[in-house]
């Protein structure tokens, strides 16, 4: 394996986690969670 591609799997792994970091802190208990309107709830 060379080092261009060992960058470019570093970087994109990186970037995975990050965006799951993202994804997990904007859908956390702390987020905002508008009510429900009674019609919409069954």
């Amino acid at each position: 394996m060379d080092l261009k591609r060992l960058v470019i799997v570093l970087v994109a792994g990186f970037l995975t986690l990050l965006a799951y970091a993202n994804v997990a802190a904007a859908s956390g208990p702390f987020s905002y969670q508008p009510e429900v309107p009674e019609k919409l709830r069954r």
